[in-house]
């Protein structure tokens, strides 16, 4: 399918959609599609364009910016993986999925804020063993935790991605290179954070049956596994934020949509296999919505070296030098994001190839900034011609003796 069919969806279904389900849909939610629908709509505010030589214009609609939108969550992501790369030390990283069981997962999207646990205790279990691997030294590693809401099947499934250093710094000793991560010990250390913390928030009384049943039933612990190797830090900081600022499947994977019916598929994580999945509209939308995160919301979480007041931070050498990331931000602006894309200058005349030049920006709710500017020089200019005619009757008068003037 083209471009665009995530939104196409929406445009055709979510008004009857929301006279359905409006009682059970989440404010954030309505917001956030809302923005998506009318992302880069000329009715919402637009910056005008003129060519200077043959008057040409060209106006631009204002992007959403919503974390729900294809478009500007692309860019979103592009951003946090060059930002993150710019802070990620030169040191080896490995990547790692914390997962919780299925008796877990409704709660979580019963009572989204606990979400926040899932980083906090998974960073909490690695950092543990860190420090237990010497007693008489802190060891601190570097872990930045992405929670995803979502299965490739879309269904709601709550883990971590986590990327670790391979490495820790001490308080004694500069830094050490810890490449053994005994996993066994690690599911069972994250299930026992993870079960405490729940149980303190949510009462032992009610989690109690349920926190036996699961020590019963996974007596090896929560399933904890490794990615495999990551050639670039980079690539891993790509993989883990990709879903960081955009809806939970990527256009590129819906196959079908005829109005009804929406077929998508997904890589299966046993076999390789594709599957293809065939959902009625309103289911589709159901499983898309449900991972929108709440308006504030931190899906990303910094801990040990990369946590903002970590003292060891601004000892080590960073993978990118901060001028290329830099340099690197100046080509994330829009015009040059179309021309790695589309091969031209958007603001290259379309009649005579001239360079088009900024003329007004209108706001929806303030109207063209050209005519308040405008307006505001008027009032100005008017102003200081009152002033003037003031000042030239006051010594019209005074001339004439009719008023006695204060000095000689």
């Amino acid at each position: 399918m083209g471009k665009g069919i995530l939104r196409q969806i929406f445009i055709d279904h979510w008004d009857d959609f929301v006279k359905l389900y409006g009682h059970k849909i989440r404010k954030n939610v309505l917001s956030e599609v809302k923005k998506m629908m009318h992302c880069g709509s000329i009715a919402n505010g637009y910056i005008e364009y003129k060519c200077p030589d043959c008057e040409n214009s060209k106006k631009i609609g204002f992007r959403c910016r919503s974390r729900f939108c294809t478009s500007c969550g692309k860019v979103y992501v592009d951003n946090w993986v060059e930002d993150m790369t710019g802070r990620l030390i030169n040191a080896k990283h490995r990547h790692m999925v914390f997962t919780i069981p299925e008796e877990l997962r409704i709660l979580f999207q019963q009572k989204r804020e606990l979400l926040a646990l899932l980083p906090k205790c998974a960073a909490q279990a690695l950092k543990s063993w860190f420090k237990d691997l010497n007693k008489r030294e802190n060891f601190t590693p570097g872990i930045v935790a992405v929670i995803h809401t979502f299965g490739r099947d879309l269904k709601w499934n709550p883990h971590v991605h986590m990327l670790v250093t391979e490495g820790a710094a001490g308080t004694k000793t500069s830094w050490k290179s810890m490449k053994y991560i005994p996993y066994n010990m690690l599911r069972k250390r994250w299930q026992k954070i993870l079960l405490d913390e729940f149980e303190s928030e949510i009462g032992k009384r009610r989690f109690k049956e349920l926190k036996d049943s699961l020590y019963q039933k996974l007596k090896d612990g929560f399933y904890v596994y490794a990615k495999g190797e990551i050639k670039t830090a980079k690539g891993a900081a790509k993989y883990v934020g990709r879903y960081t600022g955009r809806p939970a499947i990527a256009e590129s994977r819906i196959i079908k949509y005829d109005g009804k019916k929406v077929v998508f598929y997904y890589q299966s994580h046993e076999d390789g296999k594709r599957v293809e999945v065939e959902l009625d509209v309103y289911e589709f939308i159901k499983r898309v919505i449900v991972h929108i995160p709440e308006k504030q919301f931190k899906m990303v979480r910094y801990y040990g070296i990369y946590s903002r007041n970590n003292r060891h931070k601004n000892k080590f050498i960073k993978l990118v030098d901060e001028k290329m990331i830099e340099q690197l931000r100046k080509l994330r602006k829009w015009k040059y994001r179309i021309m790695k894309s589309f091969g031209h200058d958007p603001l290259s005349c379309e009649k005579c190839n001239s360079k088009m030049e900024l003329y007004d920006i209108y706001h929806k709710k303030y109207g063209s900034m050209l005519n308040r500017y405008e307006q505001k020089i008027r009032r100005e200019i008017d102003k200081e011609v009152e002033k003037i005619k003031d000042m030239y009757n006051a010594v019209k008068w005074v001339s004439r003796d009719i008023i006695e003037p204060i000095f000689r």
